[in-house]
């Protein structure tokens, strides 16, 4: 085996346990699940916050501002509260247990340990820990109770009732036990924490992890590290983005939601708090899909004149607009092909390097956070996510896509070329020849 099928390997296997581990697939899976509401919550805040002066003066005159405040504030306001539902329930079909009652303890062992403000005399849940200053809580908590009850459903501790009861009410007291033992730690941790000096453990995680990993996600390296990692993945024939899928929620979707609170408060693009987030990562991460193959096309259908990579370009330049790019990876291939392997990891990196220091040096807006669903066109995602001005950012990356493929693209075509000169030789001395 060479050294070259012996890193392979070695990579699948890796790749492999990443994507089969329980508690990555349930962050991923559960904060995945949490997009309808993101949208729900990013259109109303967009509907709201639009800066077209008729528009305002519409929705002003006729009392929409507030409904779509509210309605953003119980999406992505709360967007802890869903996460740590989902992600619990998830957890739980992972180790193939009744998942709705571990979203269930889930849910109350992240509402237990919430903190409490008391306002007006009134004593209520600190409201801002249930949106992006809680999502670490929520997925801690969610796979510490969720695993808790699971472990004491496998150990079957819970009470039994005779055949004779319906099997609903059965189910109900089965895990009965399990919920109390989950719940009563909650509680108890609730109480512990209390009793320090962070004052409850959603300002323990907040202090100790989110803090620590916010500092990280705010630093472009670490974007680019995720991106290298997945593009090295892509390489090897691994989907290098289902395997940093739960990397680039836990670390990303904060920052996306805390600029969302910030723009609902009447922050300007240009002091929302964070530059990189998801929405980032999704709008420059590869512009046409992983390897940022809508540059590759581009070159391919200008410049090269090999056959097959024309038709492979044909059939996925539609898709390559909706950031579909199986076909372009699989067909002409980008997989395991050494001419291609630099600038199918270069470009995305490049794109996310020279997006980051145009917004960052002032000339482009910052991205609002809104989550834009997945398979938008090419142009109209970076509209929504930012404005025209980062369109027109995404149109640059693209261009500088086209400069990183070329030279390589004509290799690839000199190299098909050669094959298939190679190829009609072979066919030739095959033919029988007469006697």
């Amino acid at each position: 085996m060479s050294k070259f099928e012996t890193y392979s390997d070695k990579a699948l296997q890796v790749a492999a346990k990443i994507q089969s581990n329980n508690y990555l697939r349930a962050i991923s899976n559960g904060l995945m699940a949490t997009l309808p509401i993101n949208i729900v919550g990013s259109i109303a805040l967009l509907l709201a916050v639009l800066p077209v002066g008729f528009w305002q003066n519409f929705i002003g005159g006729i009392g929409l501002v507030p409904t779509l405040f509210t309605a953003y504030s119980l999406t992505v306001g709360v967007i802890s509260l869903y996460a740590s539902f989902l992600i619990g329930y998830q957890l739980a079909d992972n180790l193939g247990q009744k998942p709705i009652p571990a979203g269930i303890v889930s849910l109350f062992s992240f509402l237990i340990l919430t903190p409490m403000i008391t306002l007006d005399d009134v004593t209520t849940l600190n409201n801002s820990k249930l949106g992006a200053a809680g999502l670490f809580t929520a997925m801690i908590s969610a796979l510490i109770f969720s695993r808790i009850y699971c472990f004491f459903m496998e150990k079957k501790i819970g009470i039994k009732m005779p055949e004779s009861v319906p099997q609903f009410v059965s189910d109900v007291f089965s895990g009965l036990i399990p919920v109390l033992i989950a719940a009563t730690i909650a509680i108890f941790l609730s109480f512990l924490f209390g009793k320090t000096s962070y004052g409850s453990f959603s300002d323990f995680v907040y202090s100790i992890i989110a803090t620590p990993l916010q500092s990280l996600s705010s630093n472009v390296g670490s974007m680019l590290l995720i991106v290298l990692v997945q593009m090295s993945l892509w390489f090897f024939g691994i989907h290098g983005s289902n395997v940093v899928a739960s990397f680039i929620a836990a670390l990303y979707l904060p920052m996306d939601v805390a600029n969302m609170d910030a723009l609902k408060s009447g922050a300007t693009n240009a002091e929302l708090p964070n530059i990189l987030g998801s929405s980032f990562y999704n709008t420059f991460a590869g512009i046409g899909g992983a390897g940022g193959t809508l540059s590759l096309i581009i070159v391919i259908l200008l410049f090269s004149k090999a056959k097959q990579a024309k038709a492979v370009a044909n059939l996925s330049a539609v898709p390559g607009l909706f950031t579909i790019n199986e076909p372009m990876i699989f067909g002409l291939p980008l997989v395991l092909n050494p001419i291609m392997a630099i600038p199918f990891i270069l470009t995305p990196l490049a794109q996310v390097l020279i997006a980051y220091l145009g917004i960052s040096s002032g000339l482009f807006p910052r991205l609002s956070g809104v989550q834009v669903p997945f398979g938008m066109p090419v142009g109209i995602n970076g509209f929504l996510a930012g404005g025209w001005k980062i369109t027109l950012l995404q149109m640059i990356c693209v261009l500088v896509g086209c400069l990183v493929y070329y030279p390589f693209v004509k290799l690839l075509d000199k190299k098909m070329s050669e094959d298939s000169e190679e190829e009609e030789a072979l066919q030739f001395n095959e033919q029988p020849t007469a006697d």
